[in-house]
Parts: C-alpha cells; structure tokens; sequence
C-alpha cells in the first residue's frame, strides 16, 4: 500500500516546560567541577587565596599599565650640567640679595656671604648652636642689605650687610637656657625696601599667639655704615702704612695680598668688630602690637550693665570683626544650658577633645591708595607702606591696619577696615607696587581688588571642587602692551594672575579693564599625587620661567603662559634634593647661576656611612633651550602709573596745540556758512507765518532768491 509523506513539514517543538534541565554536575559543561569540591574549611581558605591572588594581579597591573604610560611619556632633556661647590657643604639654608651679587647661606653655626658670580667667601657670623633655616634679603641704600634671619630654636635677627662685612643689631626674641616659658617666632617677614617688619611670636607656656610691626631706622643706619666705612679705610690704611716701603718682591706683594684676603674671609663674630670701631647700630622701634581673633564661639561681654557695654559696641559706620557685641555672658550660658539640656541624648555622640588649629598669620605692608583714609597725605608715587593687611588662619576676614597712626604707649587699635568674605581665606597675595590685591577662597574663588581706583575689580573661579593654595602675580611686561588713544597721558596697565589649587590645577587670570576674564589653563588635574607640582619661585632675569618641583624630588623650569616643562634639573645619582616641597635653593649672577642643595650618604670600605650633602652650581646662561628667553630683551613696565593733576592738564593742553592745524580750516569752512545761515534767520523774522513754509531745501533757495532779487532792485533805485 503506497505511503504519502508530505513535504515540508514542521513539526512543533516541545514546551519548555517538557524541555530536559542541564545536569550542572556534569564536568563536561563546567570545567571546575573537574575537582571535587572542598569540604569546609578549606573551601574558604581557597575562597580567600583566590581573591587575594586577583585583587594583587589587579594591582600588578595597574603598576604596570603606570609604568608603561609613564615610559611613553615624552620628558623634558636633562640639564645635568653641575659645579660642585666645595664650600657651605652644611648649608641650612640659602638665598640672595635683591641685585643678585651676593649669596647668603644659613648654617649649622652662623651666618655666611658669597659673591654669586665668582663664588668668593666674602664673609661669615659665627654663633655656636645657631642653625639658620631662613633668609630673607631687602636692599637698604646703595650697597646695604637688611637680613632677617629664622633659626631652628624659634629665634629671629636682625643683620646688615655692608662693606662686605655681615653686621649684627638684635635678636627680636631671645630666651635665657634656663627660663621654662620660652618666646618663639613663627614668622617674620619686611616691606619691600624693609622699612618696616612685622614678626609672629608664641608662649610656650601661656600658649599666647601675637604680632608686632616694627620700624627699621633707615636713616639713622645709613649714616651709621657711612662711619663703618670710614673706620675701616682707616683701618686698612694703618697696616699698609708700616709695610717696608723697601720691600719690592713680587712674590712678597702676591703673599701680602693672599694674607689680606684671608684676613676678610675668617670667621668671627660681628659684634665685637663693631665695639672696637666704636659704631653701635640704632634698634627698630615696635609701632603696632596685634592679636589674633578668638577662637569660635565669640566670647559675651563682661560688662556689669546695659549701659557700659553700649559704651564699648562699635558705632556701626564701618564693618567689624563682631567682637564688640551687647550680648552678655550670662546671655550665652543660658543658652547652651538649654541646647544641652534640649539635646542631652545627642550629646554623647560628639567628640569628646576638640581639634587644635594652628594660629598662622599672613599680612602685607600696602602702600598709600585711595582704599584708607589715613596717610593720604603722602604721594601715591611713594612706595613707603602706610597700612597693613593681615588675616588669620581659619578666618573668613581681611583687616587692615593704618601705620601712620601715634597710639603712644597703647599700641593695640582696632583695624581701620574689615572685609568680609562669603568662605574661608586661604591665601593672599599683592602685586610688587601693591596696587592689587588678590585674595583666595576655600571655595575656589579669588577675589581681585585695585587699591589704587577703590574697587573690587573682578570675583575670578579658579575652580569649583578645590581650594586656592597660592597666588602669583605675574610681570607687567609679559602682558601684551595695548597703548589708548584716549586719555592721551599713561594710565593703569595690566598684568597675569597665576592661581594655583590645592588638586594641582592651574589658571592663569589677566588684569585687563574690560576682559571676560576667562581663566587659562596652565595645568590640568594630575592622575596622581606624584605628578602635583610645588611652585617655588619665578626667574627674576627671565620672567616667563618659574622653578617647580614634584613629590619625586625632581625640579623642572616651565614656561608659565604654555604649561611647558622646559628642562629637568639633574642632580648626579649620588645625590637628591633634600626636601622636595622645601628645597635649599637661590638665584643670583641675575638669574644667570642656580644654586641647589643636594643631599647624599655614601658607604666606605669600613661600612661607615659618610655624608657628602654640597652644594651645585648650573649656569642657566650656557644652556641652549633657554637662549631664546634670553634674546627677547623684556622691557622693564611699570604696573600702575602715578599722574598727577597738573601733568594732565599739561598733557590735555599739549594734545590742544597738536590738533591747531586740523581745527583751523575747519574753522574757516564754519565763518564761510555763518553769512548764509544769518540771511535765513533774518528772512524767516520777516515773512509772515502764513508765507513760511521751510520744508524742503527747494523753498529755501526759493526765498533766499527773492531776497537777493529785492536787494539788487532797492539798489538800482
């Protein structure tokens, strides 16, 4: 019997619920059930081992993946081109004079003076048990330096380089050995010509934190070192005096000169060479004493009634610090009894010590501008500072104070202005003639003021996630000069604002009047804390280039306006810098020669190990990439132009007299249309109201016509 198969035909699949489960025992589907399974506990030791191994293979490979990125990094060419100078191996600390000619290092026991271009000891303080550990140099005349030096023991002096000899005038605190409660000197710092310096002391014992300003006798010091250099000429001169005249070897004269080199370069103490000469130097006098705002919540008022302590609340015609308020202290205990009676269960929770905060001080001499009242009476030109501005650590307030004042035997006043700011300050900075100045916020913000208008120029965003750790302001010349047409006499000119933040992001701001002030981006965000850079200090000969360095200890030249690291500063291998966010550094020789402290031990064949720490020398001069710098010739500009009234009304008039010329056939073309202009107002008196019809420029012709017609006829007759 024949048997029809149909074609094409599907069969319908089964239902997944009919459908037959996936043995997971089987070992061919699952690879890992090859092995038995673990009974307990070493299923969990397994368990343990094997996210151990991939949590360490993952970091196995980030390393890697950094190195490999970091390798294929292109770095900056090595400037590896070092003098060892077998001199100040032990040197603590180091800087230079305003003009570059000297080099000052702090050591273990004193003071000493180098030439930066010839690296001859000049000079040396010696003081046993006096580690200085900072400098700072400002220029007093002609030839004189005042040095304010910082030692490891907390204690401050005073010196004056004259003469090549290192002068000693005063310690600002000094402490006997035996005395329990000891003053130390946290910071000390001058104005720019160091006329006046203010210096942060603290109580060990008392815990009590202040400041004090005092004035340098400038004068009185330049006439004093005017009779130093008289006695030592004198000086020199008696010796030579009683040389055999008959004496004429010139191995005896080379021996002689030698003897007289040693004799300036041994090292003594400076105060008894003064008492021999008979010179004493006259002492700073204190001018201003200020203390540091109390810590938070601000403390009531002691007053016994209502009336005496409206009698101490400030008048309210400026801003205050918020100190003198009418709240009592009574006032204030009642109240945190009843929060902590309301809160009591809440109370326990809160820790128990609170968190000790560092009083820091940061202040600025300012010179005269139209933001304070006081010592108006002195030039703006002149750059004497007249006031003070100073902000404490944690404090969302700038005070400032006037210097001009004579507060007698109570030094203590209260600030002449307080500004407030919407967060906490974190850094400050002013340009070199004080005309802005530049305030740095916690929230990223930075806050520009031009003292010399009044204003507050602009509220930059340096950015929105991190703090501002330092400002720089930049060199005027390095701002594109745009020279106005009007007014014809110089005016502000503007500059660069360099911010740095605290994830090491970088923006550069520009001073301009009218910019949108929009930020550049210097730096991004390294991936890492090792790539953070540390801002040293800008190259005073080549200003475009500043000294940084890293968490690895390496130090980098970099081009401000790109962001570019130009060169790596190489130390040998035997050496590194001894402290990367701190390093022992100086510029001298006009930014020409840099000094660098590298430190570095070494094993002898005994096993001993010896340090061999000196002192290495680049001449910046010599190295190629930076010749282009070199050959640009930066002009010298000034930031702020003082003109007084007369000199711009000479300049105004001045411009007068050059336009004479352009205004005279203009004036002749004006006389020539006045005859015209005089016929239609005297016609348009005449002609009836009906009649007048100046509409168009043909019915002036028309009229003017006329007139003429009748005064030719009225004069035939």
């Amino acid at each position: 019997m024949p048997v029809y198969i149909r074609k094409n035909v599907s069969f319908t699949p089964p239902s997944i619920y009919n459908m037959q489960l996936e043995d997971d025992s089987d070992y061919l589907l699952d690879p890992d059930q090859l092995r038995d399974i673990l009974p307990q506990p070493y299923r969990m030791i397994d368990k343990i081992l094997t996210q151990l191994l991939d949590s360490v293979w993952e970091i196995v490979e980030t390393k890697d993946n950094a190195l490999l990125a970091e390798a294929r990094k292109i770095r900056p060419p090595l400037f590896d081109e070092a003098q060892r100078l077998d001199k100040f191996e032990n040197a603590s600390s180091m800087a230079a004079s305003t003009d570059g000619k000297y080099i000052f290092f702090g050591l273990l026991n004193g003071l000493a003076a180098m030439d930066a271009l010839s690296q001859a000891h000049l000079h040396s303080w010696h003081e046993e048990n006096v580690q200085v550990t900072s400098i700072q140099t400002h220029a007093i005349g002609l030839e004189g330096h005042l040095l304010i030096t910082l030692d490891d023991m907390g204690v401050a002096r005073l010196f004056l380089w004259a003469y090549n000899n290192i002068l000693f005038i005063k310690a600002l605190n000094e402490n006997a050995p035996e005395s329990t409660s000891k003053i130390l000197c946290q910071k000390c710092e001058a104005s720019k010509k160091g006329d006046l310096f203010a210096a942060v002391f603290e109580n060990t014992s008392t815990k009590e934190i202040w400041m004090e300003v005092h004035k340098s006798p400038i004068e009185s010091w330049l006439s004093e070192l005017e009779n130093l250099g008289t006695a030592l000429n004198k000086q020199k001169e008696e010796p030579r005096e009683n040389k055999d005249h008959e004496a004429k070897d010139l191995s005896t004269a080379g021996q002689e000169s030698d003897s007289l080199q040693e004799s300036q370069n041994v090292t003594h103490n400076d105060s008894t060479s003064l008492e021999k000469l008979g010179i004493k130097l006259s002492l700073p006098v204190q001018v201003l004493k200020i203390k540091p705002p109390p810590e938070q919540p601000l403390p009531g008022n002691l007053s016994s009634s209502i009336a005496s302590a409206l009698t101490k609340v400030d008048t309210g015609d400026v801003l205050g610090t918020g100190l003198n308020h009418i709240v009592s202290s009574a006032h204030l205990e009642s109240r945190d009894q009843i929060f902590n009676h309301k809160h009591e269960q809440y109370l326990k929770y809160l820790p128990l010590e609170k968190e000790e905060h560092d009083v820091q001080a940061t202040f600025h001499f300012l010179c005269a501008s139209n933001m304070i009242n006081l010592g108006l009476d002195q030039s703006p030109a002149n750059d004497h500072p007249v006031s003070l501005a100073v902000w404490w650590a944690g404090a969302a307030h700038l005070c400032q104070y006037s210097l001009s004042k004579s507060g007698g035997k109570d030094l203590e006043f209260k600030p002449d202005i307080v500004w407030p700011f919407t967060s906490t300050i974190t850094c400050s900075a002013t340009s070199g003639c004080t005309t802005y100045l530049s305030v740095g916020l916690e929230n990223g913000n930075v806050i520009l003021w031009n003292r010399q208008i009044g204003l507050c120029k602009a509220v930059l965003s340096a950015s929105s996630k991190s703090a501002v750790k330092s400002i720089c302001f930049l060199d005027p010349c390095l701002f594109p000069l745009d020279t106005p047409h009007y007014p014809p006499y110089p005016t502000s000119a503007a500059t660069f604002l360099l911010a740095e933040c605290a994830d090491g992001s970088q923006a550069l701001f520009d001073t301009c009047d009218g910019s949108q002030q929009i930020p550049r981006c210097v730096a991004e965000k390294p991936e890492n804390d090792e790539n953070k850079q540390n801002l040293l200090q800008i190259i005073s000969a080549l200003p475009e280039l500043m000294l940084y360095t890293q968490k690895d200890g390496n130090m980098y030249i970099k081009d401000i306006g790109t962001g570019a690291a130009l060169c790596q500063i190489g130390l040998p291998a035997t050496h590194t810098v001894q402290n990367p966010w701190d390093p022992i550094f100086a510029i001298g020789g006009g930014g020409q020669i840099l000094y660098l402290k590298g430190e570095g031990t070494e094993i002898n064949e005994e096993g001993e190990t010896n340090d061999i720490s000196c002192v290495f020398m680049y001449h910046l001069r010599s190295y190629p990439l930076l010749d282009q710098y070199w050959n640009r010739g930066y002009t010298e500009r000034q930031l702020t132009v003082y003109t007084t009234a007369p000199q711009r009304i000479a300049t105004l008039m001045q411009e007068r007299v050059q336009q004479q010329a352009l205004r005279k056939p203009r004036l002749q073309h004006r006389w020539s249309q006045l005859r015209t202009e005089l016929d239609l107002i005297h016609t348009a008196r005449q002609a009836p109201l009906n009649s007048m019809r100046i509409t168009t420029p043909s019915s002036i012709t028309s009229v003017l016509s006329e007139v003429r017609f009748r005064k030719s006829r009225a004069s035939v007759i």
